[in-house]
């Protein structure tokens, strides 16, 4: 069966002053003079890095500045005002989510035409409210996981637990425990765009680790811009072309040959092999104006799962029950409580209850163990109660009955998953750009 999951988003980024911070980050800050005097009137911009894209501010009369709408990624940010020199700050690292706070103090004009501020010390956020961890792309590129499941990397925060339920399937969830809330009750941004289900809260999307810049872990505290979630927030920013081509080829193969058995297996030479490999490049389309970025991963597999269902005889003990109504020898069966001897009397008279006991719990064990209700289609006689809808054995049950005797052992695992990502970034203007992302993910 083919399945496929594909998610479309657009985003607009306008430079009209806005509180959301969902996809980009925002930078403040006061200039001054060397006496500590505000600075109206200076004209503050900032520059990212590998798109050369620029955003510029005005200080207001008390010297104070406001970016807004800021793609995360590294700033050259120069401040400019008539009588001064020119200040530039290089290395500004802005990280999605971000309410940075830059302050700058100008020296009045000299022979020297560029002073160099220290942004390093100086970039910190005091006007936070929330709990948060940023996951950068160093972490990302450089840390081990087994997987390649990026959303592991949160449990480098030690706010965040693994959520034991199931995680995968049509429906799968975070898998993160967050401020003691289950999986579901956690909420995943991608881009700026909601990527979880409304009916059960499982996530919708997914992204290759190629294909992933960074992203930002809110376990409390956070604003109403993130909508419905009682858990934490998983803030994930794609990333994007730069001016520059660049591009990774990868592939990880694991095989029985050279790895270890599982202690737990019951076989020797269990199956397993995993190949999980790709290509991610991105550049320019029109320099300082279009970019792209695509990625590709694939994940091929066939291990071995085992179970420990079924050892000691699922905690049963054998009793040869031939001698009722001719069940199996080997029929699990118990004895009758008192209280039960009473009520099968009561329904049915005649017959002792602890033999009607013998026997209801004797064909049950077996329709349990292989599906299949062993002996006469109806117990007692036909008595009230004891009857089945089975008229010739073996009785037949639904295709999703799982037996007992079926989970026992080993038995294999096949997956074969692809992960395609592109995104297109244009830059309108300085103030306006415009971001495209589609996402599909078939799996077998």
């Amino acid at each position: 069966m083919l399945k496929a999951l594909c998610l479309v988003s657009v985003l607009l980024v306008l430079s009209a002053p806005s509180p959301a911070q969902v996809a980009s980050a925002e930078l403040t800050g006061s200039v001054q003079d060397a006496s500590g005097a505000f600075v109206p009137g200076a004209r503050v911009t900032a520059t990212n890095v590998e798109t050369n894209a620029t955003r510029t501010a005005v200080s207001d009369k008390d010297g104070g500045y406001f970016l807004n709408q800021l793609a995360p990624g590294d700033y050259s940010v120069t401040v400019e005002a008539p009588g001064f020199t020119k200040a530039e700050a290089n290395g500004v690292s802005i990280t999605v989510g971000q309410m940075a706070e830059l302050p700058v103090a100008l020296t009045i004009a000299s022979g020297k035409e560029v002073v160099e501020v220290s942004s390093e010390a100086a970039l910190v956020e005091t006007s936070r409210t929330s709990s948060t961890d940023t996951i950068g792309q160093r972490r990302i590129d450089n840390l081990p996981i087994n997987g390649r499941n990026y959303i592991n990397f949160t449990l480098t925060d030690s706010r965040v637990l693994r959520d034991n339920a199931p995680n995968t399937g049509a429906a799968p969830t975070s898998g993160l425990n967050m401020s003691g809330q289950r999986a579901r009750s956690n909420l995943v941004n991608v881009d700026g765009a909601d990527a979880t289900d409304n009916s059960i809260n499982g996530v919708r999307s997914t992204l290759s680790q190629e294909a992933v810049q960074e992203f930002q872990i809110i376990t409390n505290n956070y604003s109403a811009e993130y909508g419905r979630a009682s858990g934490g927030v998983v803030n994930i920013i794609s990333r994007s072309g730069s001016n520059e081509f660049h591009g990774d080829i990868f592939g990880f193969l694991r095989n029985r040959k050279f790895q270890a058995v599982n202690p737990f297996s019951t076989v020797s030479d269990p199956a397993y092999t995993r190949v999980q490999a790709g290509v991610a490049f991105g550049g320019p389309i029109k320099k300082d104006k279009t970019y792209y970025f695509f990625a590709y991963e694939t994940t091929r597999r066939h291990e071995t799962g085992f179970s420990s269902i079924g050892q000691d005889n699922f905690g049963l003990s054998p009793y040869d029950a031939s001698a009722f109504l001719g069940l199996p020898p080997t029929a699990f069966v118990i004895q009758a409580t008192p209280e039960q001897t009473a009520f099968l009397n009561s329904i049915s008279p005649g017959t002792p209850g602890s033999a009607q006991y013998v026997v209801l719990v004797g064909r049950s064990s077996g329709m349990a163990l292989d599906g299949v209700w062993p002996g006469p289609p109806a117990l007692g006689g036909g008595a009230s109660g004891f009857t089945t809808s089975c008229q010739v054995p073996p009785c037949f049950v639904p295709a999703s009955y799982l037996t007992l005797n079926s989970q026992r052992g080993n038995f294999p695992v096949f997956e074969g998953t692809s992960v395609y990502s592109l995104r297109l970034d244009h830059n309108l203007s300085n103030n306006n750009r415009l971001t495209f992302r589609a996402s599909v993910s078939p799996s077998l």
